[in-house]
């Protein structure tokens, strides 16, 4: 059977090794960037949420994802930019220098010559507190922004691969056909009626 070898390709394809159908370019998503091999102080422009901000006496450091790897990127800038702004959930704009990393935690960093906050997020006021594990009963309660967690993004990137695989293997001679073309709508009685 297919699925055990179309599974695997999928969880592969998942990692966070670049996507090999994209050539980097000057916007790069943050699976690109963290893949990218010769970084040799190449502009790029990154967007993405905040996942952390670190702010020592001349360097900020931030976190940014933007859902499509399960790390993050670091971004490294001048103190010089309002860190009041840069707050856990708001959306950036990061444009800059892709460069090698110091850390051995990741290979690359980028150098942030440009910041811009895309939106305002009161880390307070936002359900989802940084470095906290919650529960699923409690995500659902905010169905527009679990797929921002770690565990809700990468069912999301997994089920999307599985289903280009499965579409991929049926596009040989096959067709595809809907059971049914309109979603129903069900009564509380439990009859469907027509949408």
């Amino acid at each position: 059977m297919f699925g055990a070898r179309c599974l695997l390709r999928a969880l592969r394809s998942c990692s966070s090794a670049p996507c090999p159908r994209h050539k980097p370019s000057a916007k790069l998503s943050v699976r690109d960037a963290l893949g990218a091999q010769n970084s040799s102080g190449e502009r790029v422009k990154v967007q993405g949420w905040i996942r952390s901000v670190r702010s020592q006496k001349e360097v900020l450091f931030l976190h940014v994802n933007d859902g499509s790897s399960l790390e993050s990127l670091q971004v490294v800038a001048d103190s010089s930019f309002d860190s009041r702004e840069l707050a856990f959930g708001s959306s950036v704009e990061v444009q800059g220098q892709l460069v090698k990393s110091l850390s051995k935690r990741q290979n690359v960093e980028l150098k942030a010559e440009k910041i811009e906050v895309v939106g305002n997020c009161d880390a307070k006021a936002f359900p989802f507190k940084y470095k906290e594990r919650h529960p699923l009963e409690y995500l659902r309660q905010y169905p527009h922004l679990r797929c921002r967690t770690n565990v809700q993004g990468s069912i999301l990137r997994v089920r999307s691969e599985a289903t280009a695989a499965i579409h991929s293997f049926f596009k040989l001679c096959f067709s595809a056909i809907s059971p049914n073309p309109g979603k129903p709508q069900w009564n509380v009685v439990g009859k469907v009626k027509e949408a």
